[in-house]
């Protein structure tokens, strides 16, 4: 597993496999009534086309995000591989900060 240095696009993914950051607005959340995953959404940057997202899923149990919010995270670009869909994956002790707009 690569790490890869600064900020990752959305639209850059690919299931690599490497660490990347990434910064996104949270667009959709499920919370899971389950022990593992714990929650699963959409995210979105200025990389994607209104209709993109992509997906994010939550190992971390004291890791929550919230729908509407802006966060810095820290995760995998992951392929789930029975569906092909590529997701930023937070696993245990993720790094994540939410992103307040101070603008105005």
């Amino acid at each position: 597993m690569a790490v890869r240095e600064g900020l990752t696009q959305l639209s850059d993914l690919s299931g690599s496999g490497d660490n990347v950051l990434v910064k996104a607005l949270v667009t959709h959340i499920q919370d899971l009534d389950s022990h593992k995953p714990y929650q699963k959404g959409l995210l979105r940057d200025r990389s994607m086309s209104d209709d993109e997202v992509r997906p994010f899923v939550v190992y971390d149990a004291d890791l929550r995000l919230d729908k509407g919010k802006v966060y810095v995270l820290n995760g995998t670009d992951y392929e789930y591989t029975p569906s092909g869909e590529v997701q930023v994956v937070l696993g245990e002790d993720a790094y994540y900060e939410e992103i307040v707009d101070t603008s105005g």
